[in-house]
């Protein structure tokens, strides 16, 4: 889903404006066939992120073969908000991503966001920028094993597994996060650029 939602973002032009409003508890996110988790509250996050961002970002379709795609982004994120919005190469705004208040929006005038699962994309935000230890609670309540391995200060890998298989991994060096959910088959690449 996930997948989708990221080529979605990048490529689908539309001409009609779309928003939706969608509540974490009734929408989980299935990082397993089985097991899925709700998203943590903004109150969980501990840091303050006002940047721009470069995302690029991968899958394989299920025909084998693999898509891609390139959007600048402004990431804003305390404990009251999570905002991305997202850009062309031209600085055109393909959308806004918003979590506030417990529950998830999405805008764009070029893409249909009623189709997109949001809380995916907030989720894999999360797990690459939220608290190891709230993650980890969170993870654990769900049946899921989630792991850090710290090198430095701020750098990370972090694994989420069910029953011995790896999921996702999360790596952070310097200003390079890389995520990539094997069982997915999808993955992003995140250049962090410099706080305001």
């Amino acid at each position: 889903m996930v997948k989708s939602i990221l080529f979605c973002a990048t490529l689908l032009l539309l001409v009609a404006c779309h928003n939706t409003h969608q509540v974490p508890g009734t929408s989980p996110v299935f990082y397993s066939d089985g097991r899925a988790v709700s998203l943590l509250p903004t109150s969980a996050m501990t840091l303050r992120i006002d940047m721009p961002q470069r995302i690029e970002g991968n899958f394989v379709k299920p025909d084998g073969s693999n898509d891609s795609f390139e959007a600048d982004s402004w990431v804003r994120a305390n404990d009251s908000v999570l905002s991305i919005t997202l850009f062309t190469g031209f600085g055109t705004t393909l959308g806004e991503i918003t979590y506030a208040s417990d529950s998830v929006k999405a805008e764009s005038s070029v893409m249909d966001v009623a189709k997109l699962k949001t809380e995916y994309l907030v989720a894999d935000f999360q797990i690459c920028f939220y608290p190891f230890d709230a993650l980890r609670k969170n993870f654990e309540q769900a049946g899921f094993a989630f792991s850090e391995t710290r090198s430095g200060d701020a750098d990370f890998v972090r694994t989420l597994s069910d029953n011995g298989k790896t999921i996702l991994t999360a790596r952070k060096s310097g200003r390079e996060i890389h995520l990539e959910n094997v069982l997915r088959r999808y993955s992003y690449h995140i250049t962090l650029g410099e706080e305001n």
